[in-house]
């Protein structure tokens, strides 16, 4: 025991306090924790993706640089030569076919006859009609027989009793002659001085009532001779009704689309075919809506036929809107090219203004259709992200659309691949590895 206790008393003393470093007290732990969280969370924070973030493969879309250039203010199209002058052919009448006198695809002539129809019922309905108004006619030339009969008539009394007067009066000159003789009395000369006093007064009234009857003869002639006129007319086209049996061209041209058979029913106002001019054509093309307010005539276009440039321009813009599109038509502004033939294709370069005008413009892309041109994917200097824009567009042609507002020049847009994003907001371009 003494021996334990003289050995432990030199250890004692020899001890002394010890003291930590820094770096391993308490708090310092405490803090360096909570810092390390803050920073990570912080980073978490700012390397995560925004809100309506979608990954999509960088090889799968297509960007174009908006830049600051020249405006080319025109529309492709893809028109059609045609005739310039069509002339269609219809039934005048109802019938059958009785015979055809034409092929499809032939060149006739005005007046040509084409096919003869048959219609018993418009024969003898004409026939009845034809005889009906030759009567009327026919009574009509018995009435103006009847009055230059009558004014024959008056003519003839007239001349009766101005002769009637001449020998009155020369037998008055007579009588008088034998008065102053001393042969007869004044009783005798004055028999005769009445008869010269009597057909001096008829006359005198055959001549007053003749003024007055004549405008009244007159004006009934005319009405007559206007009846006539009017019969005749209406037998005209009485006997037309047979003429309308008959198919004739109505111009001069190439027949198309008649293709009329022996025995076929014809109705009225049925369209039988046409005749097109020949060596003159005009073009026509579809046009999209968009520029429907824009589209005007005398609009100049360039039209490529047959490895030659000829200028046209919009003669007709038809106002119907069919399936999107307008149509309209355009005529040559010099000869027409040689060999041309209906149905030609032809691509036209038509200008919606004249000259050029620098302007802001994006590559054209799908993302027009995708958003109406209302929005557009903007990429970051890195090109790895692209953020959704709103933007404003003006004009536009195949390969640029004007920008008005929200874009600049030197900036990238995707302008095809995003179909399928139209709710996000961001793109994380991803490379395939």
């Amino acid at each position: 025991m003494p021996d334990t206790t003289s050995s432990n008393a030199p250890t004692r003393k020899m001890d002394r306090a010890l003291t930590r470093p820094w770096y391993r007290k308490r708090p310092f732990q405490i803090g360096a924790v909570a810092a390390i969280v803050a920073a990570v969370s912080l980073a978490l924070f700012l390397l995560r993706p925004a809100s309506n973030t979608v990954d999509v493969n960088a090889d799968t879309i297509d960007s174009g640089e908006v830049v600051r250039a020249a405006y080319q203010d025109y529309v492709p199209l893809r028109a059609e030569v045609v005739p310039l002058v069509t002339v269609f052919i219809t039934a005048e009448a109802a019938g059958r076919v009785e015979s055809v006198a034409a092929d499809d695809g032939v060149r006739v002539v005005a007046g040509q006859p084409l096919a003869r129809l048959s219609n018993p019922s418009l024969t003898l309905e004409v026939s009845t009609r034809e005889a009906d108004i030759s009567a009327r006619l026919s009574d009509s030339t018995s009435q103006l027989m009847n009055l230059q009969t009558q004014g024959q008539a008056r003519e003839q009394t007239r001349a009766d009793v101005a002769y009637a007067l001449h020998k009155a009066e020369q037998e008055l000159t007579r009588r008088r002659t034998l008065r102053d003789q001393g042969v007869i009395n004044d009783a005798a000369l004055k028999v005769y001085a009445d008869e010269a006093d009597y057909q001096r007064s008829r006359l005198a009234t055959l001549k007053a009532s003749e003024a007055q009857e004549a405008a009244f003869y007159q004006s009934q002639r005319q009405a007559i001779m206007d009846s006539a006129a009017d019969l005749r007319r209406s037998l005209t086209e009485v006997r037309k009704g047979l003429t309308a049996l008959t198919i004739a061209a109505p111009t001069t041209g190439r027949l198309t689309g008649f293709d009329l058979k022996p025995g076929q029913a014809v109705t009225q106002s049925l369209a039988l075919g046409q005749v097109d001019s020949e060596g003159t054509y005009k073009l026509r093309a579809q046009v999209d809506e968009y520029y429907l307010q824009r589209l005007t005539t005398g609009l100049k276009a360039q039209a490529r036929l047959h490895n030659q440039t000829v200028d046209v321009h919009v003669s007709k813009v038809f106002p119907q809107v069919a399936n999107g599109r307008i149509t309209v038509e355009l005529e040559f502004d010099s000869a027409v090219p040689a060999d041309l033939k209906r149905g030609e294709a032809a691509d036209i370069r038509l200008q919606m203004s004249a000259g050029s005008e620098v302007a802001t413009l994006a590559p054209s892309g799908s993302w027009l259709a995708d958003t109406n041109g209302t929005s557009v994917f903007v990429v970051n200097a890195k090109g790895d992200k692209a953020s959704r824009r709103t933007v404003t567009i003006g004009r536009r042609n195949p390969e640029y659309v004007e920008v008005l507002s929200g874009l600049k020049p030197g900036e990238r847009i995707i302008v095809a691949g995003t179909s399928n994003y139209q709710k996000a907001q961001h793109l994380r371009l991803k490379k395939s590895a």
